[in-house]
């Protein structure tokens, strides 16, 4: 089968894009690469304020473009997408403190659509560890009281930016399986918002999906990078962890402004900081609207055709009906 052929007949998930999700460019790139359905970042470290503000600006973009994307609440949603060639925005934040320490407003995020929730990004908050602090000191009692609300309600849990100690507590406490969304082993590349192996391992063993992230301070610590490399860290990530269990999350950033880019970064150590502001798209998967480039590399790269619809999306569907149930 001609490779653009089984993109078409595909569900497609991204499984993070930080993109300008109000920007109509980004649904445009989206619906042009062939996506069924992406997490979309609505907000990271911000409060509820611009969140809940974010989340309205957003649906106002996907109103608008109507014709071509849709909200995705359940898993049916995104069948639905794939049938009437549409985009579905799953609603996301790569952070929890658009929370704070209000535990009720888990639930109100959740009436607003939201359907994803990393538990910290690159620093302490009051739910655990972020992966640049020197020091992991793992969970809090609100963090264990936080998931377990997430896991009742049908909120998949996003562990990518977490430090290990919280990473391996938080696999552990939730009683639904949990995500790395855009996150490559150390094995790729040893950078701190890169996981170890053992870590990948026990995901798994609880039920969990990865995403493989495109950024080259993580895939290639930075060299000159190509849509190869990515398939590589993709197929390094299949005979670690089971065809099953791997996905896609590229992490594009379109159309950020400087102070969003500079407040992702300052976080970091200097010399983390200066990796990932040094780095470049990698070449041939730019942009969203390139995603069939995925399936033509996997392709050539030897897999066969229903271990490419996995990866392409199928494993992160699975994943989702199971929490959002």
């Amino acid at each position: 089968m001609d490779s653009l052929i089984l993109h078409r007949r595909s569900i497609v998930i991204d499984g993070l894009n930080a993109s300008k999700h109000t920007d109509p460019r980004v649904i445009v790139h989206l619906h042009k690469g062939g996506v069924t359905a992406v997490n979309a970042t609505v907000a990271a470290w911000h409060n509820s304020d611009y969140t809940i503000r974010a989340i309205k600006d957003i649906q106002t973009n996907i109103e608008n473009h109507k014709g071509i994307a849709s909200i995705v609440y359940n898993h049916a949603d995104i069948l639905n997408c794939k049938e009437t060639n549409k985009v579905g925005y799953i609603l996301g934040f790569q952070d929890t403190m658009p929370i704070g320490q209000d535990f009720g407003l888990i639930k109100e995020y959740y009436d607003l659509g939201v359907r994803i929730i990393q538990l910290t990004y690159n620093n302490t908050n009051f739910v655990g560890s972020g992966c640049m602090v020197k020091n992991d000191t793992g969970l809090t009692d609100f963090g264990k009281k936080a998931i377990r609300e997430m896991n009742r309600l049908g909120i998949l849990i996003d562990l990518s930016h977490c430090g290990d100690e919280t990473t391996r507590q938080a696999i552990e406490y939730s009683e639904m399986p949990v995500s790395f969304t855009h996150t490559n082993p150390r094995e790729v590349c040893n950078v701190k918002r890169n996981k170890p192996e053992e870590l990948f391992e026990l995901l798994v063993k609880h039920g969990g999906v990865a995403g493989a992230v495109t950024v080259p301070a993580m895939l290639t610590c930075n060299r000159a990078t190509t849509l190869g490399h990515y398939i590589d860290a993709i197929d390094k990530m299949v005979q670690l962890i089971g065809v099953d269990n791997v996905a896609l999350g590229p992490d594009f950033m379109e159309y950020l402004g400087k102070d969003t880019i500079d407040a992702i970064f300052n976080e970091m150590p200097t010399s983390e900081k200066k990796l990932f502001l040094t780095t470049n798209p990698i070449l041939g998967f730019e942009n969203a609207s390139k995603f069939d480039k995925i399936t033509n590399g996997l392709m050539e790269w030897g897999y066969k055709n229903e271990d490419i619809q996995k990866i392409l999306g199928l494993n992160w569907l699975r994943l989702y009906k199971e929490v959002w149930q």
